[in-house]
């Protein structure tokens, strides 16, 4: 009896060394071959080239794009297909860029000096910088400038972003973010509108097309180069943004970075979201104009569910455009579920995710990634203390495999998965 009561104490304790009975299956290897994680018109065309092989950033796989006009990172589907709508554009700036008129226009832009309040600046190129990166943010609209100074003051310190989920570095080729302010001048606007005419992103981050936009811009802006200039056919995009982006660009065209945050403070308070959090949510410069009116939209599209003002100071947690970016793609996937699977009751920030609670008191957290594996990372989550309860539900953009299915539906979750296209 001694003997056997010696080996039940021996297996006892052996097992508690062990750790949770989690830490010991095997998990499975995430999908390296960029091939399974995105479509064939992401991966090639007849300037660019994604390898084959990703890295995993936690659960975001890391793409590596080689084009003739330089090589850069994404992090996501969404965000390479972001950097591969940008590939046409440096086509067309290249054109530009070579022609005699656009020389003479940059030649006459750094030698033409601007008057400002009487005084004569005679480094006009430097200025345009300036106004750029904040520096030169002299006016703006109906004294808003003058405003916000007060009201930053007061305010004092904007918190810093703490991070939404694992932290990852820097993609390569990607800008830091810039202070996207109104200029008095106009080159704002002409930079704008030389967006528009190539199909991309006023306030891209990528920072070899941003340094060519820059370029065409301060041309026109200074040197008289014409923004009508002809270019042909300028080949459209690939279409990876839904509705709340397309709106974002939209007015990032159309209005200067000013009026495009009184635009959206007034949704916002449209919506019961006002003071101090909105105004630290306008000073993260990770939600460009384009990405702030994008969350906007989103948050707008849950309609009057409980809970919205709380993304706000979730998102103002963003320390990059990924994580701007997965924030609203989680409200669009909350949304999404509000209107066709059940009226939600209560938006949720948990942690490093979004959730909602339902009218009958289910739990449905959003979860915008493009593939989801049986990992320790998705193990972890799944049998998280907040995230209990009887009746959960995870929704998923991109694929869930077999495996994760089966462990997630033993833990008690039910998985929706493929939702990108629902958005």
């Amino acid at each position: 009896m001694t003997k056997l009561l010696s080996l039940r104490c021996l297996a006892a304790a052996l097992a508690l060394s062990a750790g949770p009975l989690h830490a010991q299956q095997s998990y499975e290897q995430p999908e390296s071959r960029a091939s399974a994680l995105a479509p064939a018109n992401l991966l090639s065309g007849p300037d660019f080239q994604v390898e084959q092989n990703v890295v995993w950033e936690g659960p975001m796989p890391r793409f590596t794009i080689n084009s003739r006009y330089g090589s850069w990172q994404a992090t996501g589907r969404e965000m390479l297909g972001v950097r591969v709508s940008e590939v046409p554009a440096f086509a067309q700036l290249d054109k530009v860029s070579k022609s005699d008129a656009f020389a003479s226009a940059l030649g006459n832009a750094a030698v033409q000096p601007i008057k400002v309040a009487g005084d004569l600046i005679t480094n006009p190129v430097d200025t345009v910088g300036n106004m750029f990166t904040g520096i030169g943010n002299l006016v703006n609209r109906a004294g808003r400038t003058v405003g916000n100074a007060a009201q930053n003051t007061s305010d004092g310190s904007a918190p810093a972003g703490k991070g939404i989920g694992q932290a990852a570095p820097t993609d390569q080729g990607t800008a830091k973010p810039a202070d996207s302010i109104s200029d008095p001048f106009g080159y704002n606007a002409a930079r704008r509108d030389w967006a528009k005419k190539v199909k991309i992103d006023p306030y891209t981050s990528n920072a070899a097309l941003s340094a060519k936009l820059g370029d065409v811009a301060q041309a026109s802006f200074l040197g008289g180069f014409a923004v009508d200039v002809t270019l042909g056919i300028v080949i459209a995009p690939v279409h990876y943004a839904a509705e709340a982006y397309q709106q974002g660009t939209l007015e990032a065209y159309q209005y200067p970075p000013v009026d495009v945050e009184m635009r959206n403070e007034s949704r916002l308070k449209a919506m019961g979201i006002e003071g101090r959090p909105v105004r630290d949510f306008f000073r993260n410069r990770y939600f460009t104009p384009t990405l702030q009116t994008a969350l906007v939209v989103a948050l707008d599209s849950l309609g009057s569910v409980e809970g919205r003002g709380a993304i706000i100071p979730f998102a103002t947690n963003a320390v990059s455009e990924v994580q701007a970016r997965y924030v609203i793609a989680s409200v669009m996937l909350l949304a999404q579920a509000h209107r066709s699977v059940a009226p939600l009751a209560k938006v949720l920030p948990l942690g490093n995710v979004l959730g909602a609670s339902t009218r009958d008191a289910k739990l449905v957290v959003a979860a915008p990634f493009d593939l989801l594996s049986w990992t320790k990372l998705v193990d972890d989550f799944a049998r998280r203390p907040d995230l209990a309860g009887p009746q959960r539900s995870l929704l998923v953009t991109g694929n869930v495999t077999p495996r994760a299915r089966q462990e997630l539906t033993a833990l008690g979750w039910s998985v929706s998965d493929n939702l990108a296209s629902a958005r």
